[in-house]
Parts: C-alpha cells; sequence; structure tokens
C-alpha cells in the first residue's frame, strides 16, 4: 500500500467504522452507512439553532389598516377625530366617558384597547355577582367608565337586564357594586 496522508487514513478509518458493529451484522455495509449518516442528520436537526417565531397579528380584512396602526376594537363615543375627548358629567370624583363594545370583545380587552388599567376590571370581578353583567358585554353595549384628574379609574357603570349597574371604587382600592 502506497504512502497515505493521515487525513485519508481518517476517513478510511470513519468509512470503514460501521463494519466493526456488531448489532448491525446482517446489514450490507452501504445500509450500516445510511442509517449511520440519517442518525447524524436528524441529531443535527434537532440541536440547530432556530429563529424565534414571529407573532402576527390577525387582521380584518374589510377593514384595512391605516398607517400600520392597530386596529380600535373599542370606540369611545362621541370623540371626534383631532378634539379631546368631551369630560361627560364630571362629578366630584372624576369625569364619565363612554365606550361601546365591539363584537367578540370582553371587558379587559376594552381597558387594554384603551390604555385603562386591567388589574381593575380583576377588582371588580371579584364584586361582579350572580348575574356578571361584566362578564356578559354584548356587542354595541355602552359601558361608562369615570376617572379622575390623575387617571385613577373611580366608577363604572354598566346595563345589565334593564337596570344600570355602578361599581365604585372605595378608598382601600377595592371595589363595591351597587344598583
Amino acid at each position: 500500500m502506497p504512502n497515505t496522508s493521515p487525513a485519508l487514513q481518517f476517513f478510511k478509518r470513519i468509512w470503514h467504522l460501521p463494519e466493526s458493529v456488531r448489532w448491525m451484522d446482517p446489514l450490507p455495509p452501504f445500509h450500516r452507512r445510511a442509517i449511520i449518516v440519517a442518525v447524524l442528520v436528524v441529531l443535527l436537526a434537532f440541536l440547530w439553532p432556530s429563529s424565534a417565531p414571529q407573532q402576527q397579528t390577525q387582521r380584518q380584512p374589510d377593514k384595512p389598516l391605516a398607517n400600520n396602526a392597530p386596529p380600535m376594537q373599542a370606540e369611545i363615543v362621541g370623540e371626534q377625530p383631532g378634539k379631546a375627548a368631551p369630560a361627560a358629567t364630571p362629578d366630584s370624583q372624576g369625569a364619565w366617558r363612554d365606550y361601546q363594545v365591539a363584537s367578540g370583545q370582553t371587558l379587559a380587552q376594552l381597558f387594554r384597547d384603551n390604555g385603562l388599567p386591567v388589574n381593575d376590571v380583576f377588582a371588580m370581578a371579584q364584586v361582579e355577582g350572580n348575574d356578571k353583567p361584566l362578564s356578559n358585554l354584548q356587542t354595541g353595549q355602552t359601558v361608562k367608565i369615570r376617572q379622575n384628574a390623575q387617571g385613577v379609574i373611580t366608577g363604572l357603570t354598566v346595563e345589565s337586564a334593564g337596570a344600570e349597574v355602578l361599581f365604585t371604587r372605595q378608598p382601600d382600592g377595592t371595589f363595591l357594586r351597587a344598583q
């Protein structure tokens, strides 16, 4: 055998390595090599780093987005573009604003969409009662929210079974339900 380079000798040993594996004896050398290569490819596929999955937002086909802005699911009733929202019937605890519930929207989503603290929804849900006026919102229903000058929600009203249900913030931060 002529002098061969060390690299060539190394590859020859690797090539003939499957022939020394005894549990593969019934298989011909080609099949042994194919099995080893397949196992290596599968291992590499599992260990290969992948890019993080990108979140895709769902678009409503009938409403195109303007300037790539996220879709508004709740609209402030009576607000006109370019003007400040009306401070409808301010009282000693803040100003009331009306929000209209969009199709399939929950109260938590309405709060999120309008930059309101979602934790207040959970605090109100603790005193919601058996008729669940906050959980059973209907499309087009109006929710009135009162905020003080600091932006803290001090009250919420929603119509349920023909009666208006009022939730008011207590000094300790919890809410109380009144009808």
